[in-house]
């Protein structure tokens, strides 16, 4: 019993170096323990070289047609997937497990970086160390490969790169058209105009927009013969050569733009990280870093230093780039944050909902929310200020309560950058006259008058489309939960004639039924008291909530703690009947409904509505929580 333990420990051991080799973050000393723990055992060299190949195979899955699609419910069903991927390995006899080795080995090449012994084929032989790989260039690990011993032979691959994504693209006549998911082999790409996302099988992200040519020559090479391109190099890719006319543009990890003119000049402007500049004349690479440019006249001329832009791009740059690390040895927060610019307007609610969707590194997102003058700084520095964005929606919102100003995650507003040009901001323009008020921060400019500052803009930014938000990343916060705020309770005083109770106003930023935001409302609490759905049972009591809390919020639709049963008889949630109070049905016979407090823009009055319970509201809403 005691030597299965211990084998078992053993065992655990080698899958656990294993995966941390698969992920290159093994240490030395770590390194060294597998070494010897697969030199002692045949049976650990076999159970090693499955979990590498493992890991291949769902890499080499994703690099392939179908693996952008397959590759997540592989992973969420991981024991199901490992079972499946090793079955069929032990169905490939012959020269086919060789291929399969082959190319897994040429994934491990880019993707792994092994700096030790490796096994051969299947017999499970260990032959010792090999050279480390990182310090060889890409060019000796090609040779390599193409002269494999003769029990591995090796074929060239068809494919390349893989079409990922695609935008209002429209093929030139003169070359194929590709759709979404396609994979590619070396050849010319003719895009008239829109954009399209390519991953190279070195992992290389590079996004093409129109009119633009270009020859995708391996996994690590393309030349771009005319247009704009965007590229995301991982570790996997460094090394990578975007060439043009006019220079080679040759990756050290990075993320980049190139523009080139057909048979003329090119530029580089990098975004994060290096990259070397060769020509003709230079025989040493000129290394251009973070936020620098360079312009090459012509590949006989000297490049020259030009001022870095994310302009020339129009905000395809978004689509590659990394979200930025406000450092502490910075005087940052940790954070990440990340500038999201789309092609069309956007709703703060929208904007909301998708930040709150993101993730980076494990950290979950939300519309950023600016907390101090360096921050601010920080955000429009590194962020915004090279953009080509018209305006910016943040975290800040007064739409529960008029002038009442907060982030969306909670936290107390104590700095302000409001803009001051051609009004002092925020100003409510028109307030509820036409579209509701204007209750949601943004950054704005106005070049030359007004540096990025903060604006208040309607929800649906009609004056001013407003298509880009930031992302903050950062550990998760408890206010975000359930993708909603609040406001403080405020109390029906009994010297005014009330009842004593809270009433509670909650923006939910997502639509949900209303069963999920009665139990929703059950788990709030104040003191003693245990929340529920505010019941509205008198004129008096729906005229207090009106006046002290919907009249100054931005919100249009409230849900209430009022429904139907099975008998269609509409009673409250602590089980008490509606009486006495008028109410308006829905347009179409129904079932079941639920009610909520709702602005009538015809009448200009609060009444109360019943909806169907199949009726989800449109988007984000608000309802009301009370406290006996």
């Amino acid at each position: 019993m005691t030597d299965n333990r211990a084998n078992e420990r053993i065992e655990e051991e080698v899958r656990h170096l294993a995966d941390r080799q698969c992920d290159n973050t093994i240490t030395g000393e770590e390194l060294g323990r597998l070494e010897q723990l697969l030199s002692d055992s045949p049976e650990l060299r076999k159970q090693y070289l499955n979990c590498v190949r493992l890991n291949a195979d769902l890499m080499w899955l994703y690099r392939t047609g179908d693996g952008a699609a397959n590759l997540p419910a592989l992973e969420n069903s991981s024991d199901g997937a490992k079972n499946w991927l090793l079955s069929e390995r032990q169905e490939i006899s012959g020269e086919s497990e060789k291929t399969v080795w082959r190319l897994q080995y040429r994934f491990l090449k880019f993707g792994l970086a092994l700096t030790t012994l490796f096994l051969v084929a299947l017999t499970g032989v260990w032959i010792g160390r090999s050279a480390s790989m990182s310090e060889r260039s890409q060019r000796d690990d090609e040779s390599k490969l193409k002269s494999s011993s003769d029990e591995a032979p090796s074929k060239a691959l068809p494919f390349i790169a893989t079409l990922m994504r695609a935008s209002n693209v429209v093929w030139s006549e003169t070359g194929e058209a590709v759709d979404v998911g396609d994979r590619v082999s070396p050849g010319e790409i003719w895009l008239e105009s829109g954009d399209a996302e390519w991953l190279f099988d070195s992992g290389a992200k590079l996004v093409l927009s129109g009119p633009s040519r270009m020859n995708l020559q391996s996994s690590l090479a393309a030349h771009l013969e005319s247009g704009a391109i965007v590229a995301h190099m991982p570790e996997s890719a460094i090394g990578f050569k975007l060439s043009t006319t006019a220079a080679d543009f040759i990756d050290q990890g990075t993320e980049f733009g190139v523009v080139a003119e057909h048979g003329g000049p090119a530029e580089v402007h990098v975004f994060r990280g290096q990259v070397d500049v060769r020509t003709k004349n230079n025989v040493n690479a000129i290394e251009v870093f973070t936020k620098e440019a360079m312009r090459i006249e012509s590949a006989a001329g000297a490049g020259k230093t030009i001022a870095f832009s994310k302009v020339p791009f129009g905000g395809l740059e978004q689509r590659v780039t990394s979200p930025v690390h406000w450092a502490v040895d910075e005087g940052g927060n940790d954070h990440f944050y990340e500038l999201v610019v789309l092609k069309k307007p956007i709703t703060w609610h929208e904007a909301a909902v998708d930040a709150m969707g993101r993730h980076h590194s494990g950290l979950p997102g939300h519309l950023v929310t600016v907390n101090s003058q360096s921050e601010d700084q920080f955000l429009v520095q590194t962020l915004i200020r090279e953009s080509s964005a018209r305006g910016v929606w943040i975290g800040l919102t007064d739409v529960l309560r008029e002038s009442d100003f907060r982030w969306i995650t909670g936290e107390p507003m104590e700095y302000a950058n409001w803009a001051t040009y051609p009004e002092q901001q925020p100003d409510n323009y028109l307030e509820a006259d036409w579209h509701g008020g204007e209750d949601y921060g943004m950054y704005t400019t106005f070049p030359g008058k007004q540096p990025w500052a903060w604006n208040d803009l309607s929800v649906d930014s009609m004056h001013e489309k407003v298509s880009a938000y930031i992302v903050e990343y950062e550990p998760p916060i408890d206010a975000l939960k359930d993708r909603s705020m609040v406001l403080e309770p405020i109390c029906w005083e009994t010297s005014d004639g009330g009842n004593g109770h809270h009433y509670q106003l909650v923006l939910s930023l997502e639509s949900v039924d209303w069963e999920t935001i009665r139990r929703r409302a059950r788990n709030f609490s104040l003191g003693d008291s245990m929340g529920y759905l505010a019941c509205l049972e008198t004129e008096e009591e729906r005229d207090f909530v009106v006046q002290q809390i919907l009249r100054v919020s931005g919100i249009p639709e409230n849900m209430i703690g009022l429904s139907s049963g099975p008998d269609s008889k509409l009673k409250w949630v602590t089980g008490k009947p509606l009486e006495g109070i008028e109410f308006g049905k829905p347009f179409l016979p129904t079932g079941q409904v639920y009610g909520l407090m709702f602005w009538d823009y015809k009448t200009g009055r609060w009444d109360m509505q019943t909806r169907s319970v199949e009726a989800l509201p449109t988007g984000w809403f608000g309802y009301l929580v009370e406290y006996p």
